[in-house]
C-alpha cells in the first residue's frame, strides 16, 4: 500500500512540530495510511505530490501559510494533479481559518481525510499563484520584516506591526480594473449588498492594500469578510492607518466576524492592473514578493482543488 505523505515544515510556527505526537493521536488505521515527511526550503514538493497522487490524494501539508503557499505553487506548476489538504501549523493560519478547518492538527487530518474537494479560485499576482491573498503597503512591509525577524509566533508579528505602524506612509494608486456587473448578481449577492451598502470606488491611495480569495488574514483578523473562494472573483480591501484611539475602538472590530469599521473598505473585482506611485514590497499568502510599482491581479475561477472539511461554508 502506498502511504499518503504528510508533508511538514519543522520551522513552521514556533518550531514545535512533532509528527510522532500527532500520529499517536490518530486511529491506527489512519496512522498506517500516512508517511510524515519533513520538508524545508527550497521546498521540493514534486516527489510528494506524485506519491500523494499514487495514494489517491489529497496532498496533506502541515505548516503555516507560507509552507502551504509553496505547496500550492508546486501543485499549480505540475498542473494541479491532486487536491491540497492544509493542516494548521503556523503562526497565523489564515487559509485554514478562512476554510473553517479545525486548528488542532490531528483533528484537521482526520476531518480532511473524510472531507470533500472544493474547486477553489486561484489568484495570481503577475502570473504567480496565491491561494489566500496578496497585497502591498503596510501588510507587505510587515511580511518582509517578519520573514527577517529572529523567532516566530504572534508576539514577534505584533512587534513588527507596532514598529511599522509608526512610520509607514500611504501609497498612491491608479487602476485599470474589471468589476462584476450587478446584472450577474445572484440572490445572495443582492442580500449582501443590501446589508453592506454599495461597494466603494477603487481607492486613489492606501496605507495597506489586499486582494483576497478568503476572508481571514491570520490570527483571527477578518481582512475581507465578503471574500468567497469559489465565486470567480477577488475582494480588494483598503485599510486606513489607524490612529491611537482607533487601536482601542476600531481595530478590535477587525478581529470579530461580522465586525464593521470605517478602517476597512472592501469591494470585488474580476481582474485589475494597479499602478503605484513608488516601487513597494508585495507579499503572497504572507510570503515576501519582489518590489514593483505595477501589478496585474487575475483570478482563475474554480481552478484549484482544495480539500476541505464538512465545516467549510463554501
Amino acid at each position: 500500500m502506498i502511504r499518503a505523505p504528510l508533508v511538514f515544515n519543522p520551522r513552521s510556527g514556533q518550531g514545535g512540530m512533532d509528527p510522532a505526537a500527532l500520529l499517536a493521536r490518530l486511529p491506527r488505521e489512519v496512522r498506517d495510511r500516512l508517511e510524515p515527511v519533513p520538508l524545508e526550503l527550497p521546498f521540493d514538493y514534486e516527489p510528494w505530490i506524485r506519491q500523494a497522487l499514487a495514494a489517491g490524494g489529497p496532498l496533506l501539508v502541515w505548516g503555516g501559510d507560507g509552507t502551504i503557499h509553496h505547496a500550492g505553487a508546486a501543485l499549480a506548476a505540475l498542473g494541479l494533479p491532486v487536491a491540497l489538504g492544509a493542516v494548521p501549523g503556523g503562526s497565523g493560519n489564515g487559509l485554514v481559518r478562512g476554510l473553517r478547518t479545525p486548528l488542532d492538527p490531528a483533528g484537521a487530518v482526520l476531518r480532511l481525510l473524510e472531507g470533500r474537494d472544493l474547486a477553489m479560485d486561484l489568484g495570481r499576482l503577475d502570473g504567480a499563484p496565491f491561494l489566500n491573498l496578496c497585497g502591498t503597503g503596510f501588510e507587505a512591509e510587515v511580511a518582509l520584516a517578519f520573514d527577517r525577524a529572529h523567532g516566530r509566533g504572534f508576539r514577534t508579528y505584533a512587534r513588527q506591526c507596532v514598529g511599522l505602524w509608526r512610520n509607514h506612509k500611504e501609497v498612491g494608486l491608479g487602476w485599470e480594473a474589471e468589476r462584476p456587473s450587478q446584472d450577474t448578481w445572484g440572490r445572495m449577492d443582492k442580500l449582501r449588498a443590501a446589508w453592506r451598502g454599495p461597494e466603494p470606488d477603487l481607492p486613489a491611495s492606501a496605507w495597506s492594500l489586499c486582494f483576497a480569495n478568503l476572508p481571514q488574514y491570520g490570527s483571527g483578523l477578518w481582512i475581507a469578510p465578503g471574500a468567497h473562494p469559489a465565486d470567480g472573483m477577488l475582494s480588494w480591501v483598503r485599510l486606513k492607518r489607524p490612529g491611537v484611539l482607533d487601536i482601542l475602538a476600531e481595530v478590535p472590530q477587525l478581529f470579530r466576524e461580522g465586525g464593521r469599521t470605517p478602517l476597512r473598505q472592501e469591494g470585488r473585482l474580476l481582474r485589475a492592473v494597479v499602478r503605484l506611485d513608488r516601487s513597494c514590497p508585495w507579499h503572497m499568502d504572507g510570503e515576501p514578493a519582489p518590489e514593483r510599482d505595477r501589478a496585474e491581479i487575475t483570478v482563475e475561477p474554480g481552478a484549484f482543488p482544495m480539500r476541505v472539511t464538512a465545516d467549510c461554508p463554501f
